[in-house]
This record gives C-alpha cells, sequence and structure tokens, in this order.
C-alpha cells in the first residue's frame, strides 16, 4: 500500500494529490504510533498489575485491623468472664445450702465454658491475621516485581521517544504543510478515517480483469462501480468506499485511453 501511494499518480486532480502527499507522511506517522502503543501497552499492563497488588496489600491490612479490632473485644469479653468466674469461686465459699452450691457451681462451670470458646475465637482470629500478614509480605515481593517491570518498560518508552523525537518533529511539520493546500472538509473526511484504520485513509482502485471494467477497492476489496472509475479519472473530487470508507484513487495503469 505504502509503496503504491509513493509514486507519481498523474491522473489525480489538485485535491487527490495534495491527500497522497498527506497519506505518505501520515503512513510514517501511523508507523510510528503503533511502535509506540505496543511499549505504551506494557507501560499500562505493568501499571495495573502494580496497582492491583497495592489495592489487595490495602484490602489485607484492612481485614487484619478488623480481625485485630475482634480480638481486642473478644478479650474484653474473655477478661469479664473471668471476672465472673472469680465472683461465683468466692460465692461457692459462702453457699449455706448445697442447692445453692450447685447452682453456683453449675454457673461458674457454663462461664468457664463459654470463656473457653472465646478464646478459642481469639486464637482462630490471630492465625487469620498470621495467614494474612505471610500473604501481604508475598503481594509486597509481587509487587516489587511489577514495580521494576514498569520501571523497566518506562524507560524503554523514554527512550523511544527520544529517539524518534527529531523524525516525529519533521513528520508533523511536513504534515501540516500538507494540510494547508485541503479543503477543511475533505481534511476532516480524510483525518476521520485515518484514525479509524491506522492510518491508512486512501486505497487505490484495482482492476480485476485486465480485458473487463471490473474494479474493486484494493483496502476491502468491495466491488467499486464503473461510474465512480470514471469521477476519479475526469474530476477533482473524492470518492469513498462505501464498505471501508478509504478515499478512492486511481493509478495511470489502469487509466483507460481513447
Amino acid at each position: 500500500m505504502f509503496r503504491r501511494l509513493a509514486c507519481i499518480i498523474s491522473v489525480m486532480g489538485e485535491t487527490l494529490e495534495a491527500l497522497h502527499r498527506l497519506q505518505v507522511v501520515e503512513l510514517q506517522i501511523a508507523e510510528i504510533r503503533s511502535q509506540r502503543d505496543v511499549i505504551q501497552r506494557r507501560v499500562e499492563v505493568h501499571r495495573k498489575r502494580l496497582q492491583q497488588a497495592n489495592d489487595r496489600v490495602e484490602e489485607l491490612q484492612v481485614s487484619a485491623r478488623r480481625k485485630q479490632m475482634d480480638i481486642d473485644a473478644l478479650s474484653l469479653d474473655v477478661s469479664s468472664r473471668e471476672e465472673s468466674v472469680a465472683k461465683h469461686r468466692e460465692a461457692l465459699n459462702n453457699a449455706k445450702t448445697n442447692k445453692e452450691y450447685s447452682a453456683i457451681l453449675a454457673a461458674m462451670n457454663a462461664e468457664k465454658a463459654d470463656s473457653g470458646k472465646v478464646e478459642s475465637q481469639v486464637l482462630e482470629r490471630m492465625e487469620e491475621i498470621q495467614s494474612t500478614n505471610n500473604e501481604v509480605a508475598q503481594v509486597e515481593e509481587e509487587k516489587k516485581v511489577h514495580s521494576d517491570a514498569l520501571a523497566v518498560a518506562e524507560e524503554k518508552l523514554a527512550a523511544f521517544d527520544e529517539r524518534h523525537k527529531k523524525e516525529t518533529n519533521r513528520l508533523t511539520k511536513d504534515r501540516k504543510e500538507c494540510e494547508s493546500g485541503i479543503a477543511p472538509t475533505t481534511l476532516s473526511s480524510f483525518n476521520r478515517v485515518a484514525d479509524h484504520l491506522e492510518g491508512e485513509a486512501m486505497a487505490v482502485v484495482g482492476k480485476v480483469h485486465p480485458k473487463r471494467d471490473e474494479y474493486v477497492c484494493t483496502g476491502c476489496n468491495l466491488k467499486i462501480s464503473l461510474e465512480i472509475v470514471n469521477i476519479l479519472q475526469s474530476r477533482d473530487e473524492i470518492q469513498m468506499c462505501k464498505c471501508c470508507g478509504r478515499i478512492l484513487y486511481v493509478e495511470s495503469s489502469i487509466v483507460k485511453t481513447p
């Protein structure tokens, strides 16, 4: 495509010739942009993974704090129950009847059993916190890997920009010069297609058979009518492929001779 666009096409009017010159520059810009996008995507991938790791660490830390709050609350409950058991033990010494003694003893044993359950919950929470802390340490290691990879990717992106800075500035200048002779509406159509098709805003009309007037858009292989081909050969106006939207042009090799 680029090699075809780079050749001189004598059948073009001024508008299509201006668009052709713009297309040559646009394809070079698009190639640099495409290469840069590959590196930029790597940067974004590592940046996203690092952010996910940061979010996971924060989530785990919040979970650990909540579990610690549970431990604090459960520990207070254990202390309260221990005080209750102590009071029951004292009451046993002052019991006046066997019935009273049995009732106090049953209450004290129940309090001890409940206290034991709460202590088990405290131990469970402590184990959960330890497991959470272990996972935090693992994710922190992953963060280091992602951070290092991100730094490398960012360095490559910066190096790419520096390496292509001069060429990009030149092409940007060339593009503005090419745009200066193109009508705003035509330029808008070109830019819209170029943005959508990675710089390939134009497509040459191809002849299907050397002895028959059958033509296609070489951008998408859609059939092009003879009427459109005749317009391209005789008028200085843009015609766009109805399928892919590319701006069509013809090469001198398919121009019909009288």
